[in-house]
């Protein structure tokens, strides 16, 4: 197990909302579905939004708690993530949606293991920060999948 800095799981969690982002924009190019699409362009937006809160939350700590070291390692890329999603042409809103609660989940299992393996308060505050907003996030993600199914 390697050392990681608390900026180093931000970074980490940043680069993935990025690559998800991306991601969802590849495949919003590919969908003939324009719910799927919709939907798609939304969640595109939404990692968007989670990679400038990430950028703006290592702003606005302080660099001793960004500095922290401790022993614990997220070694996943988004290859590994994705290879528990199935993705295929012809997917539906609930695929889709699926595919993005599974991917909502690695970053709430990634922070909800930061908050239990943290010993200093500041750090364990920073964490719970994030598993909180990864959680309401979740919630918005739910809400407004339904209200497209919906439309």
């Amino acid at each position: 197990m390697q050392f990681k800095t608390v900026k180093d799981v931000v970074d980490h969690s940043r680069q993935l909302h990025q690559q998800i982002s991306q991601y969802y924009q590849k495949l919003s190019e590919e969908s003939a579905q324009a719910r799927v699409s919709m939907l798609l362009e939304y969640l595109k937006r939404h990692e968007d939004h989670l990679e400038k809160t990430l950028c703006k939350f290592e702003q606005d700590k302080s660099q001793k708690v960004l500095d922290s070291w401790f022993q614990y390692a997220p070694d996943q890329n988004l290859d590994d993530v994705l290879a528990e999603v199935s993705v295929n042409e012809n997917m539906s809103t609930d695929d889709v949606v699926e595919m993005a609660l599974k991917l909502d989940d690695y970053f709430i299992d990634l922070y909800q293991d930061m908050v239990n393996s943290s010993t200093s308060t500041p750090v364990k505050e920073v964490f719970q920060n994030l598993l909180d907003m990864e959680e309401h996030e979740k919630i918005q993600l739910s809400k407004t999948a339904l209200q497209i199914n919906d439309m």
